[in-house]
């Protein structure tokens, strides 16, 4: 039977200063490119979706591999593009 490692103090963090494993996998190109094309400044924003719209946003997030984040704000772009030629 191998013989299992000891917890020590050594291994517990102290509160506030725990550190994430560190992994190295390679992240996709386009959330790469979202994550460096993301501002300093942000606000959040609650959306209220009907059921058919919330399913839509999802299912349109599996199928191009988004986030509803990344799908709503492309969205929004355009929408105030065309809104802003228009006026």
């Amino acid at each position: 039977m191998a013989k299992t490692a000891s917890l020590t103090s050594g291994l517990v963090a102290k509160k506030g200063q725990a550190m994430p494993a560190v992994t190295h996998q390679a992240e996709a190109p386009a959330r790469a490119a979202a994550k460096t094309a993301a501002p300093d400044y942000y606000k959040a924003l609650t959306v209220k979706l009907d059921r058919e719209r919330y399913e839509a946003l999802k299912t349109l997030g599996v199928k191009l591999d988004k986030r509803s984040q990344e799908i709503f704000v492309e969205a929004l772009d355009l929408y105030l593009q065309q809104t802003a030629q228009s006026a």
